[in-house]
């Protein structure tokens, strides 16, 4: 498994995805490796993965522009204060995948709050209900 923990340096990109799935894992302040909790079970591609950890909705953005649709999303809602969401988040993957002409990756969250976790789970699977469409 290979981990970037920094926080990611888009311009630097991530090594091949070829041969490895990767998986965003956007969240501010959670590291997806902290051995004192396993995080990667969180991620809907299982622990086996690319991991590049991103901290905010600039980040997220930037990271797609230059490395296309990642294999997996990790989501959390809270990504500091007064600043865009994962919600916020959520809503530009939707608008790139159909920019792009592209299906949704899969995704979870390990977002804290059951009432934002399920915020952005509504919105991304009402946008994969229409694209089924």
């Amino acid at each position: 498994m290979k981990v970037i923990t920094k926080p990611v340096d888009i311009t630097e990109g991530i090594e091949s995805k070829n041969e490895e799935l990767t998986l965003l894992w956007l969240d501010d302040r959670i590291n997806p490796l902290d051995s004192r909790m396993d995080w990667l079970a969180y991620s809907p591609l299982g622990r086996e993965v690319n991991v590049v950890w991103i901290k905010s909705y600039s980040e997220f953005r930037r990271w797609l522009e230059l490395n296309g649709q990642p294999d997996g999303i990790c989501f959390d809602y809270n990504l500091g204060i007064n600043v865009p969401t994962g919600y916020d988040c959520a809503q530009y993957l939707i608008s790139y995948c159909r920019r792009n002409k592209l299906k949704l990756p899969v995704w979870s969250s390990q977002c804290p709050n059951p009432v934002e976790k399920a915020k952005i789970n509504r919105l991304l699977k009402s946008a994969l209900a229409v694209s089924e469409h």
